[in-house]
């Protein structure tokens, strides 16, 4: 041990490990005095530090420092493995223990997966009935959707007072308010020919409702113009031109003008046979 001076700390050390012939890990260092420069000479103060050699026994535990840091670590791993695999075996025979305590959980559990497939196709059996009940219901009423305009398309008196009360007035505001209103729709009544007017080779033909009379007519005038017997088919029952006033029939037509100054309701015929 020694008390060694410099102008630094640093130069106090390099004088006492090369008077003690020491390297500096091989040595116990102490600063005594860090020291100072001073101001132009004056008030300057040498450093100093003491050094000593380290022990025999210190130099031997140095050495031997990082082998045994090395096996300490490798001590802890093993430590922290064992105490891994002691836990895993601790879990694993709860677990077993839980099993073997509990056979009754597994019967219930197989119990169920053996039941889950029949609800399931009675559920699969029950979606199925409901679609098809769903289908059938859809497609009647398809069916009655299809069915009923074509029904209540065609006016009759039986289906429309409005119609039933035209074929017995020859009022000119309600013939008005009817053809306004039904313009363009189809009528079906039985009816006459009350008088036939041939221009060239086609007829205009003046049509009554109800049976024919020579002297009474009841409801509004409806007239077929520029008809063409032979080449309409419409008219085909009537067999080319045997046709007649006078003659009962039953029409089907579409409702077209109205003339309130002739009292004429013009239609186009759709169907026309004889009665």
């Amino acid at each position: 041990m020694g008390v060694y001076k410099g102008k630094s700390v640093d130069e106090a050390i390099e004088n006492g490990l090369l008077d003690l012939n020491l390297k500096k890990e091989d040595a116990h260092i102490h600063v005594i005095e860090k020291g100072q420069a001073g101001i132009f000479g004056f008030f300057e103060k040498e450093a100093e530090v003491e050094i000593t050699p380290l022990t025999a026994k210190e130099l031997k535990l140095k050495k031997l420092a990082p082998y045994l840091s090395a096996g300490g670590f490798v001590i802890l791993i093993l430590f922290f493995i064992l105490i891994g695999v002691s836990q895993n075996n601790k879990s694993n025979s709860s677990t077993s223990l839980s099993s073997s305590t509990n056979p009754s959980s597994v019967t219930e559990k197989s119990t169920e997966k053996t039941t889950k497939p029949s609800s399931t196709s009675k559920e699969s059996s029950t979606s199925s009935s409901s679609q098809s009940s769903s289908t059938s219901s859809s497609s009647n009423s398809v069916e009655t959707s299809s069915t009923s305009p074509s029904q209540s398309s065609t006016i009759t008196i039986e289906n429309n007072s409005e119609f039933q009360a035209l074929l017995q007035t020859e009022d000119q505001s309600t013939i008005t308010d009817f053809v306004q209103k039904y313009k363009g729709k189809t009528i079906e009544f039985d009816g006459n020919f009350a008088d036939l007017a041939k221009v060239k080779s086609k007829y205009d033909i003046l049509i009554h409702s109800g049976d024919y009379h020579p002297d009474e007519a009841t409801g509004p005038n409806f007239k077929f113009i520029e008809i063409n017997l032979i080449s309409n088919p419409v008219f085909k029952p009537f067999n080319g031109e045997n046709i007649r006033k006078g003659q009962n029939v039953h029409i089907k037509a579409k409702v077209g003008a109205y003339n309130a100054t002739q009292d004429l309701i013009y239609l186009s015929p759709i169907e026309v046979s004889p009665r």
